[in-house]
């Protein structure tokens, strides 16, 4: 995997600013809160636009002000995990899950090796509003593992997840990447 990313995008009060090179190795961001982090993320996504600069992943061009490319966030093959997971209220764990599988003539069998990974199993046929806050943090990491995407985005991924289960889960995921 190969990130470059050199973008500025102003807001009332403050100038995001970002040059990123990275391949083949995981990259995270620490920050102070408001210092733009989840922005970036955003912007690698496409759900916000920067204002100048580019973005290409994979040696595909994501987005290039000059040249006047933006393609669309549904096209870019990214998994972006919001902070507050965006899990579909009106679906179960399992569809939640589902949902995110490109190719559905192995989606039982990849739900059901998502869900044990992230010790779901019990919960599947839960709906969101009946999961702690950690439950629906794994919910969401799964779904976006099931879609397969060229590069996650995890926007503090771990944060709902007490010590125990982030020590189970994390040489998992580790692994899967």
């Amino acid at each position: 995997m190969k990130l470059l990313v050199n973008i500025n995008k102003k807001y009332k009060d403050f100038i995001l600013s970002v040059n990123i090179e990275s391949q083949d190795e995981a990259l995270g961001f620490l920050g102070a809160s408001g210092s733009g982090k989840s922005m970036t993320l955003r912007c690698i996504a496409g759900v916000e636009n920067p204002d100048h600069g580019y973005i290409i992943l994979n040696d595909k061009v994501l987005f290039d002000s000059k040249k006047g490319i933006n393609i669309p966030p549904r096209h870019r093959n990214i998994g972006l995990l919001f902070q507050n997971y965006a899990l579909f209220p009106h679906m179960t764990v399992y569809e939640n899950i589902i949902i995110g599988v490109k190719n559905k003539s192995n989606c039982k069998q990849k739900a059901d090796r998502l869900l044990s990974m992230f010790s779901l199993e019990k919960l599947q046929n839960r709906y969101p509003w009946q999961l702690s806050g950690g439950e629906q943090q794994r919910v969401a990491i799964a779904r976006l593992l099931a879609y397969e995407p060229e590069i996650l985005l995890l926007d503090e991924p771990f944060s709902a997840l007490d010590s125990h289960l982030k020590e189970e889960i994390f040489p998992e995921l580790k692994i899967l990447l």
